[in-house]
C-alpha cells in the first residue's frame, strides 16, 4: 500500500477549506465579537496583506478553561516577515482586546506560503482544527 507523504497532502489544502467561526455554536458571543473586532484592528493595520486569520488551541477545540488564551493565526500574504516584528506590530491591537475583554490573545504570524506548504505539528493542529475568522 503506497503512501503519500504529508507535502502531497498538504498540496489541495486551501485556507478557506477551514470551518469559519459562524459555522459553530460552541463559541461564545464574546469571543466571536472579540475575533471580529482583532481582525478589523488588523485589517486596517495590514490591509491587503492580511490574507487570514485562523483560531487554534483549546478555544477552537472548545476545550478552554478560564485560563486559556485565544490563539490565533495571523496568515500574512508577504513571501517573508519577520515574526518578532510583527508580533510588535499588532501589540496594540492584542491589548485593546485584553482591557476590552480581559482574554488574552496569543498570535503567531506566518506568511501564506508557509501555511498552505510547510509541514510542523504546529500547522497540522491548526489545519485540522483551526476556525477560520
Amino acid at each position: 500500500m503506497a503512501t503519500s507523504s504529508y507535502k502531497d497532502q498538504t498540496a489541495d489544502f486551501q485556507v478557506n477549506d477551514l470551518p469559519t467561526i459562524g459555522e459553530v455554536d460552541y463559541l461564545s458571543p464574546k469571543i466571536k465579537q472579540l475575533l471580529r473586532e482583532f481582525k478589523q484592528a488588523l485589517s486596517e493595520l495590514y490591509g491587503e496583506r492580511l490574507a487570514s486569520l485562523v483560531l487554534y488551541g483549546a478555544v477552537a477545540r472548545h476545550e478552554e478553561t478560564e485560563d486559556s488564551d485565544v490563539d490565533v493565526l495571523v496568515v500574512l500574504s508577504d513571501k517573508t516577515i519577520s515574526h518578532g516584528d510583527e508580533i510588535f506590530r499588532m501589540g496594540a491591537a492584542g491589548v485593546a482586546s485584553l482591557l476590552e475583554y480581559d482574554e488574552l490573545i496569543s498570535v503567531v504570524p506566518m506568511t501564506r506560503s508557509d501555511f498552505l506548504y510547510r509541514d510542523s505539528p504546529l500547522l497540522r493542529n491548526v489545519r485540522r482544527e483551526g476556525l477560520l475568522v
